[in-house]
């Protein structure tokens, strides 16, 4: 009765919404205002992301961004810019009010990130804005704040260094639904929010930028931290470690050749100078340098952060012809005129089109392929001084003076001679460092020439070694020769056919057209016998008929089935009304106990004799200390020292112990990427979760075993008390539907 209630009246209300509309009016200015308000600012990102662009425009050198519970209480902007004056106290917060342009011909030559003007007015119609400014002719500071439509609500005089301060209080509070969804999704947003301030600390140079969280509870992490260098190298050591710039490489601007051109279409002849210069920064394509996923790829157009698809899609499609399995780290930053950018195409600036796309598209790939050429040719040398090592091998004979002719060297015996000179490498004075030996096309034959010379030496080498025609120390040629007669006896003839081929067997049968012709007209005649459907054929009759050719089961459905039997010892079989299920009981049992480890077991750990500093994130690293005993779950323990600075504060002191895997940093970014892109209630790193998966295999019921009907009713019940009942931790399916008994004919 209440949902026929409600349709009642959602119907009404759209009989007087289309009764009302059929009479056009303009929108009210105050309607407008909210309409377009929600446009513009989507999320925290982009709240962050405005606020950011006004700082950098007016100036500033520092930045720092403070947040209270992720940004859903408060955020919070200030920076050492130019101020505001007074005069414009009242139009900093009017719709489409801005001092960065005046004409449409302006954007041609647009030199700052903002020039809309639609910012301030519409994060005041989204949330209770407060501006703190002190212009650089002021005597004083002034508070400001204002209402949902912009206008003063008061002003006060306070203390403050040049400058200007932002605060966004309760953000989407005028939107009940966004509001919601924000708050349910808050860390995810956050995480965005952290990914798109990355991007201005890399291409902002010389500013200086702080990023904090306050939460609920008390605790306070830094999560960027920069020293405002002048060079985007630096910036990434200062946000990312020394680790992740000692895998990149510099892409160096390159001229297209014909076939990269006619690929995009473009027949002219390039000149020497191009509309646009880049500066390119990419992880090497030798595997290890990658990354797994793409968090860290950043697109510039003018030092403005963007998303070109289809740049980013060349850039990952070349870098995966090289490197399958990873994903780059990439800083590019296009340098172009602005008169051929064209960034207005969407609210949060991020879309952009280029006037001469293909030829961007065609030097981007050149180029690429022009600074992964080499690597594929390319091997680490260690070249070791040997003469000394022959010379001990000597010495250590007592005193008996032999060549090497006159024995058989003992295999591994420089191979072990390497092995340990390898453990003591750093207290070795002779060892040469690592060079690249780059073999090019041209040296292909002349290589190919003398490996085929040395591989019949070795071959050689192999057959006088071997044990099985050898004594342990005594080489005998005569052997040799022998060998080469028995070699020499066999004849080996291609391209034969086969004996078998020839033996085929014929079966004849006794059976003529009509016979066929009399058998596919009884098989028409017998079509559809056995089954029905109750739906109709017709359009009304659709969604009956979706229904009763799918079937959809809750967790709680599993309680109602009722037992029928064991089927091969493998499988039981179900029935729920009048739908037959089987269901898999190793597959079954196997998810239960594996979901039961990962809700349970806490892993035993291995103290590391020597704490072992992290180089993370300053990000990364708060959201570890706010997750600490996610990772003492799993067996990790750290060192947090609170007073040392930021991104390094955290040393590993203990790791998961397994038989089967070893654990590192790998499993602690793992973590770290989960907890920031889930709201988990269980987080384990894919070592831990395949450790579980074999465990709970070898505990879990086996096909081929005998179960009585209470063992398949326990486990069947089990099913209806896990997360994820569908399929077992390798993947494969639990349960699948038989037939439903209306659709036979009884």
């Amino acid at each position: 009765m209440e949902e026929d209630k409600i349709s009642k009246e959602i119907i009404e209300s759209d009989n007087n919404s289309s009764n009302y509309c059929h009479t056009i009016k303009p929108i009210h200015r105050e309607v407008v205002h909210k309409i377009c308000s929600g446009q513009v600012v989507l999320s925290l990102a982009i709240a962050v992301k405005e606020l950011v662009e006004n700082s950098i425009d007016a100036g500033a050198t520092r930045i720092d961004i403070h947040l209270i519970e992720y940004g859903s209480e408060l955020i919070e902007v200030s920076d050492n810019g130019t101020g505001v004056l007074r005069k414009d106290f009242e139009a900093l917060t009017l719709k489409h009010y801005t001092s960065k342009i005046r004409e449409f011909s302006d954007l041609a030559n647009i030199g700052t990130l903002g020039f809309r003007g639609e910012a301030l007015s519409s994060l005041c119609a989204l949330s209770d804005l407060v501006v703190i400014t002190k212009h650089s002719t002021a005597d004083l500071a002034t508070k400001i704040s204002y209402d949902k439509h912009g206008n003063i609500v008061s002003e006060d005089a306070t203390a403050r260094e040049t400058g200007t301060t932002v605060r966004l209080q309760k953000l989407f509070s005028t939107l009940p639904v966004r509001r919601k969804d924000f708050l349910k999704n808050l860390k995810r947003e956050f995480n965005k929010m952290c990914q798109l301030l990355y991007a201005y600390c890399l291409a902002s140079k010389g500013i200086k930028f702080t990023c904090t969280n306050v939460t609920n509870k008390g605790s306070k992490n830094t999560i960027v931290a920069t020293e405002g260098h002048k060079t985007v190298r630096e910036n990434i050591i200062n946000l990312f470690g020394a680790k992740q710039i000692s895998t990149l490489i510099d892409v160096e601007l390159a001229h297209p050749d014909k076939d990269i051109l006619n690929d995009y279409g473009i027949n002219t002849e390039l000149n020497e100078t191009l509309p646009f210069n880049f500066e390119f920064l990419i992880s090497s394509v030798i595997h290890g340098s990658g990354r797994s996923s793409t968090d860290r790829q950043f697109y510039f157009i003018n030092a403005r952060p963007c998303e070109p698809s289809k740049i980013m899609k060349l850039v990952n499609e070349i870098y995966k012809q090289f490197n399958v399995a990873q994903y780059p780290f990439v800083f590019l930053d296009i340098i172009s005129k602005s008169c051929l950018v064209d960034v207005n195409i969407t609210p949060d600036k991020r879309q952009v089109f280029f006037e001469n796309e293909k030829l961007l598209l065609a030097v981007l790939k050149a180029s690429l392929l022009n600074a992964f050429k080499s690597f594929p040719s390319t091997y680490k040398i260690q070249n070791l001084d040997v003469s000394n090592m022959i010379a001990s091998e000597k010495r250590s004979d007592r005193g008996i003076k032999r060549s090497i002719s006159e024995g058989v060297v003992k295999r591994g015996s420089i191979l072990e001679t390497f092995k340990k000179r390898s453990k003591t490498e750093g207290n070795v004075t002779n060892v040469i460092s690592p060079i690249k030996l780059d073999i090019s096309r041209e040296d292909a034959a002349e290589v190919e020439d003398d490996a085929n010379k040395r591989l019949s030496m070795l071959i050689d080498i192999a057959y006088k070694l071997s044990p099985e025609l050898h004594s342990e120390n005594v080489t005998d040629s005569k052997n040799t020769s022998s060998f080469e007669d028995k070699v020499g006896d066999i004849d080996i003839h291609l391209d034969q056919p086969s004996r078998s081929r020839n033996l085929k067997k014929s079966i004849y049968l006794n059976i003529s057209l009509d016979d066929i012709k009399k058998n596919r007209n009884n098989m028409k005649n017998n079509e559809d016998i056995r089954i029905r459907f109750r739906s109709e054929i017709k359009p009304e009759c659709n969604k009956s008929a979706e229904d009763e050719l799918q079937k959809q089961i809750s967790k709680s459905d599993f309680a109602k089935m009722d037992i029928i039997g064991q089927f091969n010892l493998g499988f039981i079989i179900t029935k729920l009304n009048n739908d037959l299920f089987i269901v898999d009981q190793h597959a079954s049992d196997e998810k239960y106990n594996f979901e039961q480890l990962q809700r349970s077991t806490v892993i035993d750990s291995q103290v590391l004799v020597n704490p072992k500093p992290l180089e993370l994130t300053a990000g990364n690293e708060s959201l570890l200390i706010e997750n600490i005993e996610t990772f003492r779950k799993n067996g990790f323990s750290f060192k947090i020292d609170s007073s040392a600075p930021c991104t390094r504060k955290v040393a590993l002191t203990a790791l998961p112990v397994s038989k089967n895997f070893v654990f590192g940093k790998d499993d602690i970014e793992e973590m770290l990427h989960i907890i920031q892109d889930s709201s988990q209630t269980v987080c384990r790193p894919s070592r831990i979760k395949a450790m579980f998966a074999s465990r709970a295999c070898r505990k879990s019921v086996m096909i081929g075993k005998h179960l009585s009907k209470s063992d398949m009713r326990r486990l069947i019940d089990h099913m209806g008390g896990i997360e994820q009942p569908w399929n077992c931790p390798h993947g494969r399916p639990t349960m699948r539907h038989l037939i439903n008994l209306d659709l036979i004919e009884k």
